[in-house]
């Protein structure tokens, strides 16, 4: 499975998709802004049509639990 870091600013949501490299004896994270649907149960089913797992970040104040 891949990653897709999903988060939220001023109104719009914006994705960046994770990709591990090798370098030498160790990895990094190479991350790539892409573009995905604009409410968290499409950005659910878009996540899981294309094996993303998810990483929620900055989520509006309306969906933060107490």
């Amino acid at each position: 499975m891949k990653c897709l870091i999903a988060y939220y600013i001023d109104g719009k949501w914006y994705g960046e998709e994770v990709a591990w490299k090798r370098s030498g004896s160790g990895s990094y994270r190479e991350i790539t802004r892409i573009e995905i649907p604009q409410t968290r149960a499409e950005i659910e089913k878009f996540a899981s049509e294309k094996n993303y797992v998810i990483e929620w970040r900055q989520l509006p104040a309306e969906s933060k639990s107490a």
